[in-house]
């Protein structure tokens, strides 16, 4: 792994705590019997952001890097 690839990681797993927060008391919000439900019409789409942002980020921690001009391929991943 690179290091911009561990940093994405920690970033990742770091943005993991505050969106599914916000999904979460976003979804609580919507189904409180007090009149809440226009706080939660805005926590729901920022704790997907914030979740589609850390998605994106495992995304580019975990991508291969692709063999270039007059390099070996990459060694096959072994399973475990």
């Amino acid at each position: 792994m690179t290091g911009g690839q561990i940093a994405a990681l920690i970033v990742a797993i770091l943005l993991l705590l505050p969106g599914g927060c916000f999904l979460v008391f976003g979804v609580g919000f919507l189904f409180d019997q007090h009149s809440y439900a226009d706080v939660a019409y805005v926590m729901i789409p920022i704790g997907l952001g914030i979740l589609a942002l850390a998605g994106l980020l495992f995304r580019v921690a975990f991508r291969r890097r692709r063999a270039g001009r007059g390099e070996p391929p990459p060694p096959p991943r072994v399973a475990a």
